[in-house]
């Protein structure tokens, strides 16, 4: 496992991904998460006020699912303060070895990316003391500086380091079981997915939801079913993403969730039916973000100009506009497609509407979710 750290902004999720990226086109068979993505679960419990014993836990399922599919290693990259914390996360992944490769940048060079990214610019001077602190401990297998580096020779960097050294080659998946296993059924919970074509804004609005829920007093978790499926060679994610999502849940409702929000491309009904059937005991709400043609187009293209939030593997941002306009075209087959499909039980236009108001007229719809 090779583990990323390094303060907010500096950069640590891009190189991950793009390291995961580059090693799994070398045929390694290989994962990647970004540990917040394991940890959105509000308010934390006061045992733990910034849930890195759920995010602890919810790695080492992870991996477990991962290691399933066929991985043999593993990028992380998280937000940690000391060598403690590593630890805790790595004794419960006992046969991992653990390489840490600290990210470090200048002051001045950490704020305005900070800045330009356009989330959390209010922690920015929080992570600069965390970059000085970071700088004094030396704790990291490897430190590697950013400042004024291209992300591709900062793979490079990492890479002559020697990670990740000989790596087996991945195992033989094995044949999906005729029945599941039994699982527990714990008390029925509410779990609203937010589905929808590409750029349609499934995860904007998502996660907008999930504020709204945790700003009314009600314990919520949030999974961007998109960010958990990170395994090469498997190919089938929603195989690998349902599982998984069924062994974070327990760790989301320990820690006080009262309900799940999900937000993730669902094309058809044997797809919704995996997710179901990962989660028996929940009370399913399926919702279907629309939006015209020419409104999925402009959305493509502003997502391929650097639009909406900063996420892994982001298949828009960046491309060529030829390569947008023929994403574009696929986005409108697949709103096609969903439409025949009749995917969902509340569709919701979103042509002309803000990300509050499409978050506000979901729950609305769907009786005051989570009710």
């Amino acid at each position: 496992m090779l583990w990323i750290c390094g303060p907010s902004g500096v950069g640590k999720t891009t190189v991950g991904f793009a390291l995961f990226e580059e090693l799994s086109r070398a045929g390694i068979a290989i994962a990647f998460v970004d540990l917040d993505q394991l940890g959105l679960c509000y308010p934390a419990p006061p045992h733990d006020p910034r849930n890195h014993r759920l995010r602890a836990r919810n790695l080492s399922e992870a991996w477990s699912a991962f290691a399933a599919a066929g991985a043999r290693c593993l990028v992380v990259s998280g937000l940690v303060d000391d060598a403690a914390e590593v630890r805790r996360h790595a004794e419960l992944l006992p046969d991992s070895d653990v390489t840490v490769c600290r990210l470090r940048v200048g002051h001045d060079e950490l704020r305005g990316r900070i800045a330009r990214r356009g989330s959390f610019v209010d922690q920015t001077e929080e992570a600069i003391r965390n970059a000085d602190a970071l700088d004094r401990s030396d704790f990291a297998d490897l430190v590697v500086d950013t400042s004024g580096t291209a992300v591709a020779k900062l793979v490079a960097r990492i890479r002559d380091s020697g990670w990740p050294g000989t790596v087996a080659p991945p195992a033989a998946l094995p044949a999906p079981p005729s029945t599941p296993p039994p699982v527990p059924r714990p008390a029925a919970f509410p779990v609203l997915l937010v589905c929808g074509p590409p750029a349609v804004g499934k995860s904007t609005v998502g996660y907008e939801i999930f504020r709204r829920v945790v700003g009314d007093g009600i314990p919520a978790a949030y999974v961007d079913l998109a960010q958990i499926g990170f395994c090469r060679p498997s190919t089938d994610r929603h195989r690998l993403t349902a599982p998984l999502l069924a062994r974070l849940w327990p760790g989301f409702h320990a820690a006080g969730a009262q309900c799940l929000v999900l937000s993730g491309s669902v094309a058809d009904a044997e797809a919704l039916d995996r997710y179901r059937a990962a989660l028996p005991s929940a009370r399913w709400s399926v919702c279907r973000l629309r939006a015209e043609p020419g409104t999925l187009a402009e959305r493509v293209e502003l997502r391929g100009q650097g639009g909406g939030p900063a996420i892994a593997g982001d298949e828009l941002r960046g491309r060529p506009p030829e390569e947008l306009h023929r994403r574009a075209a696929q986005a409108v087959e697949v709103a096609a497609a969903l439409d025949r499909a009749d995917i969902g039980d509340l569709r919701v236009d979103t042509d002309g509407r803000e990300v509050a108001d499409l978050a506000d007229l979901v729950r609305d719809r769907l009786g005051g979710w989570p009710g």
